[in-house]
């Protein structure tokens, strides 16, 4: 009798959180949809980073402002962020973050410095934005 409790516990709260993080991917659809029916020619940026990695080597490419405002993160796919970007000249400002299990340390953690970079965009554009580590460079 014990087991079956502990069953329906466990049972229902994985129903509970598939129902909240339906229910929040919906929220944020709708936040996604009412922006492009707002500006019908923004055009979108991914960053492509590596967020997961099994073995622990992490980089991250995080855009902290654009124009010199916050703005907020919208999901592309599977794990993929962006930010929509309204055509002309923006200013993005981006940092880079890697990660990776260390020999004394639990992790090694490296941050470099903010960017700012000037980008052209085109209206409703799908536009990709990586970091490469060696020329220390954001590629777009």
């Amino acid at each position: 009798m014990d087991l079956m409790k502990y069953i329906l516990i466990v049972g229902g709260f994985i129903v509970l959180s598939l129902a909240y993080q339906m229910f929040i991917i919906y929220l944020h659809n709708g936040h996604k949809k009412r922006y492009e029916k707002e500006n019908p020619d923004a055009s979108l940026m991914v960053l492509n980073d590596r967020p997961f990695h099994p073995f622990g080597f992490i980089n991250t490419l995080t855009c902290l402002s654009v124009n010199g405002e916050a703005k907020e993160e919208v999901m592309e796919g599977y794990g993929k962020k962006g930010h929509y970007l309204l055509p002309g000249k923006n200013v993005l400002e981006i940092q880079y973050e890697t990660q990776r299990p260390g020999i004394l340390h639990k992790w090694v953690r490296t941050t470099y410095d903010p960017q700012k970079i000037e980008v052209e965009v085109e209206a409703n554009k799908k536009y990709s934005l990586s970091y490469d580590k060696n020329p220390k460079q954001i590629l777009i």
